[in-house]
């Protein structure tokens, strides 16, 4: 067994175990033995049961699974087929656009690209934290401002929040020309 969920152990039993450091906390509700090593595939088999199957992750969370940030969001977005259906409890914002198109796949979970995840966290997370990390990911060298500006070529000037996307890219771009 990778992961502990609660149902696994019961509640405060998981809360203990993590408590007490003898499993280490994935994500909400999920954890893993601290000899298991944090890891790309470890996230994504975490996010994979919170994440519709027809729809790509995207944004701060498909960001944290690549593990370009440390902690989940509080949110997560993922897109899909335009009309998607949404189901009963789902733990995600449901977007459509060209992501859906755009997916990479680690074990069962489809997940956008870092330089796609960047340009969709600039579009529906808050632009705090958005601007924070992908700011970050310029600054360190693992984004670069053509990637950043080739995937907002891709998108269509007509689509939604088109325009903040372009304000904030082009305040990037400002701050860290290539």
């Amino acid at each position: 067994m990778i992961l502990v969920h609660p149902d696994d152990v019961g509640p405060l039993s998981h809360a203990r175990l993590v408590r007490d450091g003898a499993l280490v906390a994935v994500e909400r509700g999920t954890a893993r033995a601290p000899d298991i090593p944090d890891s790309r595939g470890v996230r994504a088999l975490a996010a994979v049961a919170r994440v519709p199957a027809h729809t790509v992750l995207t944004g701060l969370a498909a960001l944290w699974v690549h593990g370009w940030v440390p902690s989940p969001p509080a949110t997560w977005h993922a897109v899909g087929a335009r009309g998607l259906y949404r189901p009963a409890g789902c733990l995600v914002e449901l977007h459509s656009g060209r992501t859906a198109a755009l997916a990479a796949r680690i074990g069962r979970l489809s997940v956008a690209e870092p330089a796609r995840s960047c340009l969709d966290a600039l579009r529906w997370e808050p632009a705090d934290p958005a601007l924070r990390v992908v700011g970050a990911s310029l600054a360190t060298g693992r984004l670069s401002a053509p990637a950043l500006a080739a995937e907002l070529a891709r998108e269509a000037r007509t689509g939604s929040g088109y325009a903040r996307l372009v304000s904030l890219v082009d305040a990037l771009r400002a701050a860290w020309p290539p």
